[in-house]
């Protein structure tokens, strides 16, 4: 019986939140270790679609994830608390430079948090540009949110 990519990815969502995996090719073996027959290519687009995150571990390093609304918060915590992080600020825009590969685990946090405070955000790699209500003032906003 041929499987689904739903079971497939039922499976990366199991794997990752038993096992700490930092690599697409950490998922791929642990899933042919399972019985599964992927490629990493098949688990780069699952990666994708399923918005996996790459999150700071406490001993170093990063592992995959899924964040959840409520753990949001803690997630952006461990972010900007890395030695690599750097926020500066000016009118209303607040810019989080990461270390590489960690940008799009810190835009989704801040989705997640649903800060009212947010007008838009930009992101990339290694970089978010959070984009405040144009009455507020991003220093006050970061000294109240992530300090």
């Amino acid at each position: 019986m041929r499987r689904t990519k739903k079971e497939r990815q039922l499976a990366i969502r199991e794997l990752i939140t038993k096992q700490t995996l930092q690599r697409q090719e950490d998922v791929v073996n642990e899933l042919n270790k399972i019985g599964w027959n992927v490629t990493q290519a098949t688990i780069s687009r699952d990666i994708a679609e399923m918005q996996l995150v790459k999150v700071p571990l406490e001993t170093g390093g990063f592992a995959y994830a899924v964040v959840a609304q409520a753990d949001a918060l803690a997630h952006i915590k461990r972010i900007i608390q890395e030695p690599t992080t750097n926020i500066r600020t000016q009118d209303n825009f607040v810019m989080i430079s990461v270390a590489p590969g960690t940008g799009p685990a810190l835009k989704l946090a801040l989705q997640e948090a649903s800060f009212d405070e947010l007008f838009g955000m930009l992101g990339d790699d290694a970089d978010v540009l959070m984009i405040l209500k144009k009455e507020l003032n991003a220093r006050d906003f970061v000294a109240q949110k992530f300090q």
